[in-house]
Order: C-alpha cells, then structure tokens, then sequence
C-alpha cells in the first residue's frame, strides 16, 4: 500500500466520533504502520500503546515528532500482552 494522504481529516474525525473522544482514554493501536494516524490523535489522549510487527515501519515511527505519551512497540498482535485494560482499540487499515 502506498502513501494515504486525508488533507481533510476525514479519518481521524470519523475515528473521533466512532470511538466518542480520545480525550484521557488509554488507546491501543494494532497495526499503526509508521505512525501516521497515531499521531494525529495521540495528543488528545491519555496514552497510546502503537504495536506493528515490521521494524522498520515502528523504527520509522519513532523518528517522528511524537507526544511523549506513545509508546511504540515492534511486535504482533500474537506477541502483545496488556498489562492494564485499555478504553479504546484501534485497527485502521490493518484488516
């Protein structure tokens, strides 16, 4: 899949309606890529825990300008293991 470019925000609003607000919710996202959606709602919540299992795409993640509230994880969804509940869980475009 190549570059998704959304000028508008048309996913993160549908994303924010959908999930009622990130607003202090603890969020994980599967399959977050490089990053680029995580970032737009990462600032709103209390917490993100972005896993994807290709490296280079979390290493590429990390590069990024990202608030200090997310944390990256290089791994599968089959390798992840929750230490607390989280509100609110995320698989855009990783079906």
């Amino acid at each position: 899949m190549g570059y998704y470019s959304d000028p508008d925000d048309a996913e993160l609003n549908a994303l924010t309606r959908l999930s009622g607000g990130f607003a202090g919710k603890r969020v994980l996202e599967i399959g977050c890529g490089r990053g680029r959606l995580t970032r737009k709602y990462a600032a709103q919540a209390a917490h993100v825990t972005a896993i994807d299992p290709d490296v280079g795409k979390i290493a590429a993640a990390r590069e990024a300008e990202t608030p200090p509230t997310v944390t990256y994880r290089a791994l599968a969804l089959s390798e992840f293991a929750a230490e607390r509940p989280y509100d609110l869980v995320i698989l855009a475009w990783s079906l």
